[in-house]
């Protein structure tokens, strides 16, 4: 438990009276100022979209091994994974997403992406960090240095996961059939933030029960009866014929409008 609260208060969360250590605080800020600000903003200038994160990656990879980590990239498409080790005691894995959306940035701000990607569907789109991954990423890279200077207050393994195509909801699920639990430390706790526009600069949030839904995909398949638009019958024309024939369109959309309501 010693490790979980050393890696939430390395990661920005107020844990304690730790939290106020004004030599920590200082060097959190310096970290930023040299460091963790360019980077940001770098990855700002050139995001990727899912499963297409490669310079992404490589470029995390790098700032942990810079670090000392050993990394192993190419987890489950473009993952990346890096481990921390420091004697006995708990496993906490710590997770970023990489990938960025297909959204043009239209803040007007000198470092907005401008950049365009084929994406895995054949089709050229902008590309913006609309989502925040690129706090995410270099968040990483921040908690690792800290922790690394840091390594007399904590014992146990960190594992720093750069997890691809979180949008696409498939990355993760693409690192654990490449053996993230397997080949490298399974975790007992798990960590992830998410930025949140809505809160007010320097709040945390920590809620007790589900912070963010998941979501899944399914197929509806509806049933109709084929049949000719009209027939003719002496003077009279028939439509729908046979008269048995009808149009799923109708069904479908009358479950769907009431599926709809439940939602919301």
């Amino acid at each position: 438990m010693r490790l979980v609260l050393a890696s939430l208060l390395l990661a920005g969360v107020a844990v304690g009276p730790a939290s106020a250590d004004p030599a920590l605080q200082e060097a959190i800020a310096r970290d930023y100022s040299t460091s963790l600000a360019p980077l940001w903003d770098y990855f700002h200038r050139n995001p990727e979209l899912s499963t297409l994160e490669v310079k992404t990656a490589a470029r995390l990879a790098q700032e942990l091994r810079a670090l000392g980590i050993p990394v192993t990239e190419k987890v489950g498409g473009t993952g990346i994974v890096g481990v921390i080790r420091n004697g006995n005691g708990p496993t906490v894995l710590i997770r970023a997403d990489m990938d960025g959306l297909p959204v043009e940035e239209k803040s007007g701000l000198p470092n907005a992406s401008r950049l365009r990607q084929t994406d895995i569907d054949g089709v050229e789109k902008p590309v913006m960090h609309a989502c925040g991954h690129d706090t995410h990423i270099t968040a990483l890279v921040g908690t690792a240095r800290q922790l690394l200077a840091h390594k007399d207050k904590w014992q146990g393994t960190v594992v720093l996961i750069g997890q691809p195509a979180e949008e696409r909801v498939r990355g993760a699920s693409a690192m654990l059939k490449d053996g993230l639990y397997t080949r490298f430390p399974k975790p007992d706790y798990a960590l992830a933030f998410h930025v949140d526009s809505s809160l007010p600069a320097g709040v945390i949030r920590v809620p007790e029960g589900t912070a963010y839904s998941s979501s899944d995909n399914f197929s509806i398949i509806v049933h109709g009866v084929g049949a000719h638009g009209a027939r003719r019958t002496g003077a009279r024309i028939q439509c729908c014929w046979p008269p048995r024939s009808w149009s799923p369109c109708s069904s479908w959309s009358h479950a769907r409008n009431r599926r709809w309501r439940r939602v919301w």
